[in-house]
């Protein structure tokens, strides 16, 4: 008889042969084992589709789908979350490593506290140098917030413009669905969790529990706007400045139907005004620099 799960882990990946069985090995050996595990293939034309086919053959709680087109990074994201059943979920990266308790310190945070809607542990950063051996850093990430007002919240994860790595922790499914999720533009994953900021807390995880890889064939490729193999993956680039005036613009939208006091509201319009109003001088230096040359 099907039960269902705590937890669902969405998995989507793209040509991630060369890391995926690592990531894969680390989710399944979570202590927390009441979860299941969504891999979304994005038409991947690599070994993936043999080793995840492999892995659920050996494990129940693994559902591999596989997309018979490629569909851009953003809708197989939101394609994982749309199978998910379980009352938390997670994001993993077919690149990235879950080490032991992740899954279950993360669980206990939510089940204890209905005010938090996103607990995630500390991170370290993986690196590879070609023909080197691989070393760790460790990254702060800050952004446990704790405030009892949604408009701090909201401004102190935006203020801080660091990885999104709080992303890849665990988060009430029901919550995070409420949410934009991830639209079509650059850097709308920040836009999401600033508007899940909205909703509830974030708690910080004291123990370096996530590794991500962090090199040209992972993270790399989204610092890298003109990547071929970014355009590949699916993802459309870094935001240039209009690109991040639209997604300040839509956050006005996003506030507007948060469950907050409207009080708050305002709060987080007039921030968005002051980041819109910079933004906006950045553009019109850039096209006066143009015309000049010109």
């Amino acid at each position: 008889m099907y039960s269902t799960p705590t937890l669902s882990v969405g998995l989507p990946v793209f040509n991630g042969a060369r890391w995926i069985e690592d990531a894969l090995e680390s989710i399944l050996e979570q202590s927390f084992g009441n979860f299941e595990l969504i891999i979304a293939d994005n038409a991947s034309t690599d070994d993936t589709q043999a080793i995840c086919r492999s892995v659920a053959a050996r494990d129940a709680r693994v559902r591999y789908h596989r997309n018979s087109d490629n569909i851009g990074a953003h809708r197989n994201y939101d394609g994982v979350l749309e199978l998910a059943s379980g009352k938390y979920f997670k994001w993993a990266s077919c690149s990235d490593i879950c080490l032991q308790g992740f899954f279950e310190k993360c669980v206990a945070v939510l089940d204890a506290r209905p005010d938090v809607v996103l607990a995630y542990p500390k991170t370290l950063l993986l690196f590879s140098p070609p023909g080197g051996e691989e070393y760790a850093r460790e990254y702060e990430d800050n952004l446990n917030l704790d405030d009892d007002r949604p408009s701090i919240r909201f401004k102190e994860y935006l203020n801080r413009e660091r990885l999104n790595n709080v992303m890849n922790g665990v988060i009430r499914a029901a919550v995070l669905r409420q949410t934009a999720l991830n639209v079509r533009l650059p850097g709308s994953d920040i836009s999401m969790i600033a508007e899940l900021a909205l909703r509830g807390k974030f708690v910080e995880i004291p123990d370096r529990l996530f590794v991500r890889r962090f090199d040209s064939e992972t993270t790399g490729i989204l610092m890298n706007a003109s990547s071929s193999r970014m355009r590949s993956f699916g993802y459309p680039g870094r935001p240039d400045t209009i690109q991040r005036v639209k997604l300040h613009s839509y956050r006005f939208i996003t506030t507007l139907r948060a469950p907050i006091v409207f009080t708050e509201k305002v709060r987080v319009w007039i921030y968005l005004l002051r980041r819109i109003a910079w933004l906006r001088h950045q553009v019109m230096r850039k096209l006066a620099r143009a015309v000049s040359r010109a």
